[in-house]
């Protein structure tokens, strides 16, 4: 269906951070870059509203969604506990195959993380959320943390995406190398741990970030 692969689109706009949260999506704009009526980008739209990417306001156009302080931190408070039991599990139910590719993923990322290139690290890293979602072979659980994933994308990748951000990937590179260690290690309570460590590592880098971007607002206004 047209409108689903325009959400699909739109939706990786926003993910990548090109899309910023409080972004005005202009229909007739996004009609032009997609080749299509106006139509399926309104049902796209409203696809995406549904998935808590974008709200919808009357007479208005719709917005990239922006969480409050609260809610990004509960939101990865959440994250940080569904991914956690999904490495468990992923320790415990993943296959030799799927254990092989999340060794593969690492080690194709850490060159990308010395190299400081946040785009292509942001899209491995991406892949690699996905691979410990379906390692739980749990459908219910992976269900739940790609939405959560979807929703804070946004904010997610900001840090690693814009153009005036400079990203450590290290840190991060470090902490997926010791889930995934402890995963072929078949160690579900060290995975586990080392999953929650990473993703509070993860908030405190996004608040510090979006700190230091509303401190410089007003500088940039009145450039």
């Amino acid at each position: 269906m047209l409108a689903d692969k325009i959400k699909d689109s739109i939706s990786d706009l926003i993910l990548s951070g090109e899309f910023t949260p409080g972004m005005r999506m202009d229909e007739q704009a996004l009609a032009s870059r997609f080749g299509v009526s106006r139509t399926p980008i309104r049902e796209a739209i409203q696809h995406l509203a549904a998935a808590g990417l974008v709200e919808c306001q009357p007479r208005r156009s719709a917005v990239v969604r922006s969480l409050s302080a609260t809610e990004i931190e509960d939101s990865f408070e959440a994250i940080a506990e569904i991914e956690g039991i999904c490495v468990f599990r992923a320790a415990e139910r993943m296959t030799e195959v799927e254990r092989m590719r999340l060794r593969n993923l690492v080690e194709q990322a850490e060159p990308v993380a010395k190299n400081g290139d946040g785009a292509a690290y942001r899209a491995l890293d991406a892949q690699f959320h996905e691979l410990l979602h379906q390692g739980a072979h749990n459908a219910t659980i992976a269900g739940v943390a790609a939405d959560l994933r979807l929703r804070t994308g946004p904010y997610s990748a900001a840090p690693y995406t814009l153009p005036e951000s400079k990203p450590e990937l290290l840190t991060p590179h470090r902490q997926h190398v010791e889930i995934v260690d402890a995963i072929l290690d078949r160690d579900p309570h060290a995975a586990r741990q080392a999953c929650i460590v990473h993703v509070s590592t993860s908030v405190l880098t996004i608040q510090r970030y979006l700190a230091e971007t509303q401190r410089d607002e007003p500088a940039r206004r009145t450039a």
